[in-house]
């Protein structure tokens, strides 16, 4: 076992070290010698006895993990300080299995979020489990799961359930961006149990809002003092996803000093000052770190986004006539201030609203023939569906209109500096889409009327790749007929493998790197015989069975009214006899 004194200086090394890419290897090299002892560490330990009666046995660590509703080191002593009620859920006694993670994997009861494992399974969804020589850790055991060679291999912190399921997991505004990665980790084949061969870490927490996001001191700090993984790395890949609306520019900057090397998955993707965010920059920190973190797109699910199933790029559906140039419906001054509008954007929070944008586009074009410029509309999927262009812009913070309208075949305009959309820079949005400098939205009316017809249908004709990246097919349901294999899970994974492979690279660089990149970023599939089986179509409310051009909707459950996240191990798992026989598996080689 390393001292403690030569591990301080290692982790001042390796925290030094790894604040550059080019500093991969010396970083593995600190992280395999803090790592050797950890093989004898993982042989199974003993709970508390009568844990198992209340409480699931963390058999790694020998933490006895309590459901809301009781407390204590064994969970033997009730406590009724947790329980919630919400939707007609009772969190201390609802058994239902689809409001749990990957519900149990049928291995434990649900119980409001909390996994209740059967004796000799644990882990947030009771898929871990000791061989019989009680030291190693298999997944999933004998239900026939395997890894994804490709990778990458991502060691994934079994916090205790205070961290992340037992935090109202019902009560949020938009799907849960945390929990829909971590059921696709858990059972997508990415998961390694040996953090000593892991690419990556990932700490299963939402850091959606600054009350949460102090919660990351005590997690980091627990995380630290239970695994040498996070000393031996300093923090480098270690993944966690941030949900707010300006990304880790809502963390204080005591957590965005501690963790300059943490990979954040965010919607926001702001890599430089922008004046009309001036009120959100730490000492000029950047929200976003091109090469560390990674911008994902939102999940399409809310009752603001249903109408992406309509999307005219789904096979056999209408093509309406594209004879509006420009489409954009939205606030100007203010989410929902329909009746403001430039001159009158006078408060200092509505002048800074979408970085100037929005307000920008509406005084020069509101009132051009042939454009559409609103604050509101009757119909967002006709008006998106007959459009050529559409403007992809931010509002208070992260915008999701870029992503809903690729989604709909319109070309994305994107207009805002500093700001990168997702998977950009990895991905080029010039590929599918418009790019102009704000100082230039003035000039979009003479560039977009007369764009040149043959580069309109070009940039047409690979909406529905990029469109694919966008969607979380895997977890909610396809909205093109589509196979699941480049969604937007599966996008990062494939930024990660690049990561792994070209240490040294710029995440621009990629796509001419790498052959397999490029291919998967272009959607061509793995196998090239393979032609796949599409998704079932995202299920939205019980109307849309009744709708002849649905006939594929996945089954209607309890889930998507609750839960926001789609069934339990995704789309790629309804009809599966087990979570490891997802149609995902066929992906891998």
């Amino acid at each position: 076992m390393v001292n403690e004194t030569a591990e301080d200086r290692l982790r001042i090394a390796v925290f030094t070290v790894s604040l550059s890419h080019k500093s991969y290897y010396v970083v593995n090299l600190i992280f395999a010698l803090l790592t050797l002892s950890w093989a004898g560490v993982s042989a199974r330990k003993s709970c508390p006895d009568e844990c198992t009666k209340y409480g699931t046995c963390n058999e790694e660590l020998g933490r006895c993990d309590c459901p809301w509703n009781y407390t204590g080191l064994s969970c033997s002593t009730p406590h009724d300080g947790f329980c919630l009620r919400r939707v007609e859920v009772n969190t201390c006694t609802d058994g239902h299995p689809t409001l749990c993670v990957n519900a149990c994997n049928a291995r434990g009861d649900c119980k409001g979020g909390f996994c209740h494992c059967k004796e000799g399974f644990f882990g947030t969804d009771c898929s871990l489990s000791y061989d019989k020589s009680g030291s190693e850790i298999k997944i999933l055991d004998r239900l026939g799961y395997r890894q994804n060679k490709r990778g990458p291999l991502i060691y994934v912190y079994e916090l205790p359930p205070e961290y992340h399921v037992k935090r109202d997991i019902h009560k949020v505004d938009r799907p849960p961006l945390h929990l829909a990665i971590l059921e696709r980790l858990l059972t997508g084949g990415h998961r390694t149990t040996e953090g000593s061969k892991a690419d990556f870490f990932y700490v299963p927490i939402t850091s959606r809002d600054l009350k949460k996001a102090f919660l990351l001191m005590p997690v980091l700090q627990y995380i630290s003092s239970q695994w040498p993984f996070w000393n031996a790395t300093g923090g480098s890949r270690h993944i966690i996803p941030m949900e707010g609306d300006v990304g880790t520019c809502e963390l204080p900057l005591l957590v965005r000093k501690f963790t300059p090397n943490i990979t954040w998955l965010q919607f926001w993707g702001m890599h430089d000052y922008h004046p009309s965010w001036e009120h959100i920059f730490h000492n000029r920190i950047p929200c976003f770190v091109a090469g560390r973190d990674i911008v994902v797109p939102f999940m399409a699910m809310s009752s603001h986004d249903r109408f992406v199933i309509q999307t005219p790029l789904r096979p056999g559906s209408e093509q309406p006539e594209r004879n509006t140039t420009f489409f954009f419906a939205g606030g100007i001054c203010g989410s929902g201030r329909y009746s403001d509008v430039p001159p009158d954007c006078k408060h200092y929070k509505q002048e800074r609203y979408s970085g100037g944008v929005r307000q920008a586009v509406y005084e020069h074009f509101h009132e051009r023939p042939g454009w559409k410029v609103v604050t509101k509309t009757k119909d967002y999927a006709q008006d998106y569906a007959s459009s050529n262009f559409c403007l992809a812009a931010p509002g208070g913070g992260w915008g999701k209109r870029g992503i809903v309208a690729t989604m709909n075949g319109c070309i994305p305009v994107v207009a805002t500096d500093m700001l990168f959309e997702a998977f950009e820079p990895e991905m080029d949005w010039g590929h599918f889409g418009v790019r102009v400098s704000q100082s230039n939205i003035s000039s979009l009316g003479d560039l977009l009327d007369t764009y040149p017809l043959d580069e309109l249908k070009e940039k047409q004709a690979r909406l529905p790749c990029a469109a694919q990246h966008f969607h979380w097919s895997g977890n909610l349901g396809g909205i093109m007929k589509e196979t699941g294999e480049f969604d937007a899970f599966n996008t990062i994974m494939a930024i990660l493998r690049m990561r792994r492979k070209y240490p040294q690279a710029r995440p621009e660089e990629f796509y001419s790197l790498d052959k397999e990149f490029r291919d998967f970023v272009d959607c061509k599939p793995l196998r090239a015989d393979d032609k796949g089986q599409s998704l079932c179509t995202m299920y939205i409310g019980p109307g849309m069975l009744k709708d002849d051009r649905y006939p594929d909707a996945c089954p209607p459950a309890l889930y998507y009214m609750r839960r926001k996240i789609g069934p339990p191990g995704g789309a790629l798992c309804i009809n599966a006899t087990n979570l490891a026989h997802c149609r995902e598996r066929h992906w891998r080689v």
